[in-house]
């Protein structure tokens, strides 16, 4: 079986389909694509039609050469049979096309919502990944795909405290850094800090040393009130191996019924630079929107 056929022209593979295709496979997914599926001697009828009755969904690269050639739309009139049963299997995605051309072009596409290029093709990534998984969050960045889960969670039940494994996934091949993410309470009255927030001991071993004080930039937080006035949260996570997986346990501790969402905001693909003087020790660190920081967390120890 495979996740994700991709239906497109030959004119857009070099700007946007075989990115596209490597992307999504670099996050884990089987993709059809005729540069991945096809060898010497295949029918390439056969091997289409295989390929369309055995993936869950279609992304369908729309743009002006999509319509001017034959087999893309026959690979489409093949996704909308597939429909008929009842579940959603187009994923359209726009290049160099515009609403007007597409409603003239295929009438039944133009009211789906759909992935345009000209957001990036890294957006595009998330756009198909969030359909294809969507208990968990993706970001994408020079191909490179994260992931976290989940991503609302409980705090307390108002009798009992709740603790809760946040998962965050590299799906790459490389190692990932500084990646940050966001835990904004929603219930009313709850502050950030009543929220504990522990990161597994996988990380690394570097350290920023201030005197005889040791300090971990993993995991580094921020106390905040956010840009729409809520408490939250900021956690960066300082590396994440390849195909690895960090687990941040997160614990509500306000004894009133309360909840949570996660945003996974960034992460990078160069590792972070740690500065020092004798006395004092810096991590830099940017932050995706406008906020109040409260306070700063960070685990320090005593060096021997």
């Amino acid at each position: 079986m495979f996740d994700v056929f991709i239906c497109h022209a030959s004119q857009d593979k070099d700007k946007v389909v075989r990115p596209l295709a490597k992307a999504l496979a670099a996050a884990g997914l089987t993709v059809w694509y005729d540069e991945f599926s096809l060898k010497l001697g295949d029918s390439l009828r056969r091997s289409i039609e295989r390929g369309l009755a055995e993936s869950r969904f279609g992304v369908v690269v729309l743009s002006p050469y999509f319509f001017e050639k034959k087999w893309p739309q026959a690979e489409l009139d093949g996704l909308f049979a597939k429909e008929i049963t009842g579940d959603k299997t187009i994923l359209p995605v726009w290049h160099q096309i515009g609403h007007k051309e597409i409603v003239r072009r295929s009438p039944m596409l133009a009211d789906r919502v759909a992935a345009r290029t000209e957001d990036g093709l890294d957006r595009v990534t998330e756009q198909i990944l969030d359909v294809l998984d969507p208990d968990r969050s993706h970001r994408t960045r020079d191909g490179v795909t994260v992931s976290v889960r989940p991503t609302s969670i409980r705090l307390h039940t108002g009798d009992w405290s709740v603790k809760t494994p946040v998962l965050i996934c590299n799906q790459s091949e490389s190692p990932i850094y500084g990646v940050a993410l966001k835990i904004t309470i929603d219930s009313e009255g709850v502050r950030s800090e009543s929220i504990e927030a522990e990161l597994d001991a996988k990380g690394t071993r570097m350290e920023g040393v201030a005197a005889d004080i040791a300090v971990s930039p993993d995991v580094f937080g921020l106390d905040c009130i956010d840009s729409e006035g809520h408490d939250a949260v900021v956690v960066f996570v300082h590396t994440i191996g390849p195909h690895a997986t960090r687990e941040l346990i997160v614990r509500g501790t306000h004894p009133v019924r309360s909840s949570a969402h996660i945003d996974l905001w960034s992460f990078k693909t160069e590792p972070p630079e740690i500065l020092e003087q004798p006395s004092s020790v810096a991590f830099p660190f940017e932050l995706a929107e406008d906020m109040k920081i409260k306070a700063i967390r960070a685990r320090l120890r005593r060096k021997a």
